[in-house]
């Protein structure tokens, strides 16, 4: 493996060079490029919910639907529990939607530049369920007894690189929900939900 070049032709003026890295697989030669990374242009938003009650067994803690015409492509969501009677544990599952919950605590997304609107609903609690689909993810959240200034351990799903995003549809029937598998007496969370929006699949 060495470094290297690739020559790039230019009408106006002498050949430019990309900077690359060589190395041979499977008996062929390739050009690895570096690339210098640019600041990203897509519409960034946060969900946070905060001190979500986790007492109910089934229930929808978050749900994020579509915004109507654009794709919408989770990054990371990350949970954190609190204030439980006992030291113990919560566990949540992440699905996709197909219909949206009803009757919960709205919620906007707040955009990291203020030029963008996110067209989506949001909400906590829905007291009518949306449609669960497909399971994404399941995790176990530490919940700290009452009192003192423990913080459970920040738990939850990031993209790593070479993989997708979690997508879901332009419509506003497609979501995600993070379900409660099993309630916990006096438990809280915190949620933080970081998504992007693009206008192709």
């Amino acid at each position: 493996m060495a470094v290297s070049t690739i020559g790039v032709a230019d009408a106006s003026v002498p050949d430019k060079y990309l900077h690359t890295h060589s190395r041979t697989i499977s008996s062929t030669a390739r050009e690895d490029q570096y690339v210098q990374q640019g600041e990203s242009a897509y519409p960034t938003y946060i969900a946070t919910p905060s001190e979500i009650a986790l007492t109910t067994d089934a229930a929808h803690v978050l749900q994020i639907m579509g915004d109507g015409s654009n794709y919408s492509r989770l990054k990371s969501i990350e949970f954190q529990g609190y204030n439980s009677s006992a030291a113990s544990t919560v566990r949540l599952l992440l699905y996709r939607l197909s219909s949206a919950g009803t009757g919960g605590s709205s919620i906007t997304p707040s955009p990291f530049d203020t030029s963008d609107t996110y067209g989506g609903g949001a909400m906590t609690l829905p007291s009518s369920k949306g449609t669960e689909g497909a399971l994404l993810g399941s995790f176990l959240v530490p919940l700290p007894v009452v009192g003192g200034n423990t913080v459970g351990a920040s738990v939850g799903w990031h993209q790593l690189p070479g993989m997708k995003p979690i997508i879901f549809g332009t419509a506003t029937s497609n979501g995600i929900a993070v379900k409660i598998a099993t309630g916990v007496a006096n438990g809280a969370l915190l949620v933080r939900a970081v998504f992007v929006t693009t206008t192709y699949l």
